[in-house]
């Protein structure tokens, strides 16, 4: 059952990620080749032009299906691993811990990082700098995660002690609470050129939020279609009995 399980999360995340790869391929990447035509031009100006380790042509068709498909295929995984864990543990259907491991995921692992480090195309930011924004950048990722995990922790036990009506916004304030704690507590880090187009950073940053909700909001629907066709339909049944849909 659990390699089933795991199975068919990979599949998802495969699914999704030729979904996701396809709007990547025609919205994405024009704007990233306009990013790099003002990268090369500056660079050029400056008398720093650099010659490209990895053609763009590979860059953009086999590095960014192999990027996606890693990422997608992993989360799908982690999903059906979450999954197992939860089943049968809560009252709910397969399909609604799904979306809520999703949902989760997608706040604690992107909403909240890229609140505070927003997506940059290149041409923006220093190479002096890229290691450490790099590190705060995960470091926020992990934290913020924790933060999520230290909250549903809190929204279970309000649940148990209170009832289920206190227990969602309980927990989610809390995670609201430690989110703008920690979003306030990084520090700032703006290197946008002043002559970088306004137009071009605010379609390059759309377009990767765009893409992430596709990625998340894909493998909620596509593994929560799959989910209760591999579980025990005895455990379905039992969760429709606690008085919750079990879609």
């Amino acid at each position: 059952m659990v390699q089933r399980l795991l199975l068919a999360g990979m599949l998802s995340g495969l699914l999704v990620a030729l979904v996701s790869f396809g709007f990547a391929r025609v919205f994405s990447e024009p704007t990233v080749e306009r990013a790099i035509v003002l990268e090369e031009q500056s660079a050029s100006d400056h008398g720093h032009a650099e010659e490209e380790t990895v053609s763009r042509a590979t860059q953009r068709n086999l590095g960014l299906l192999t990027g996606i498909v890693s990422y997608c295929v992993a989360l799908g995984g982690i999903l059906a691993v979450g999954l197992g864990c939860l089943n049968g543990r809560h009252c709910r259907g397969p399909r609604s811990i799904v979306w809520t491991l999703a949902s989760l995921g997608y706040v604690s692992l992107v909403l909240v990082p890229q609140f505070k480090y927003p997506a940059n195309p290149p041409g923006v930011g220093s190479a002096e700098t890229i290691g450490s924004r790099t590190e705060l950048y995960f470091l926020l990722v992990l934290l913020s995660l924790a933060s999520m995990a230290v909250s549903f922790w809190i929204g279970v036990r309000i649940r148990r002690s209170h009832g289920r009506m206190y227990s969602l916004p309980v927990g989610a304030l809390a995670f609201a609470s430690m989110a703008m704690i920690l979003v306030s507590a990084f520090p700032d880090i703006s290197e946008v050129p002043s002559d970088f187009p306004d137009s071009l950073l605010f379609t390059f940053r759309a377009q990767s939020a765009m893409l992430q909700l596709i990625v998340w909001g894909g493998l909620g629907a596509v593994f929560g279609q799959f989910a209760p066709r591999i579980l025990d339909p005895r455990i379905s049944k039992a969760s429709a009995n606690c008085g919750f849909p079990n879609a």
